[in-house]
């Protein structure tokens, strides 16, 4: 009786412990025009920024497991000293499933100072694809 209990957990233990591959169960949503969403004043993030630090978010375990791929566009302010301010999802699809992830993920990032002060209104495109996160242009 001890022995299968031991060899029931090790099973369970190691069926955690292994590393399914991705298999996507939706279509990636098309990108969004990120200009579109901008005013003439914003930045956009690939343009007027160089990161000092930066990392991108993990892909969401519950996103993962279940296949989902999508995007989100942040919005945020980049200070004096290159500090992230004001970071906001200002749109994500699907909705709710990779906003928390990349917010958390942006307000940890550091640029190197703006040469003209503060940039307000930067946006910045995440792609959550095939199991991976990118940039977006």
């Amino acid at each position: 009786m001890k022995l299968w209990l031991l060899l029931l957990g090790m099973g369970l233990l190691s069926a955690c412990a292994s590393n399914k591959p991705f298999m996507p169960k939706s279509d990636y949503p098309p990108d969004p025009w990120v200009k579109g969403y901008t005013d003439p004043d914003d930045c956009l993030g690939g343009e007027q920024l160089a990161a000092r630090r930066f990392e991108l978010p993990a892909y969401p375990g519950r996103a993962f497991r279940s296949g989902r791929q999508g995007w989100v566009l942040l919005r945020l302010d980049v200070d004096a000293q290159g500090e992230t301010q004001n970071v906001t999802v200002e749109r994500a699809v699907p909705d709710r499933l990779f906003g928390g992830s990349a917010r958390k993920a942006a307000e940890d990032w550091q640029f190197e100072p703006p040469k003209d002060g503060s940039m307000q209104n930067c946006r910045v495109l995440l792609r959550y694809r095939l199991g991976a996160v990118s940039l977006g242009g």
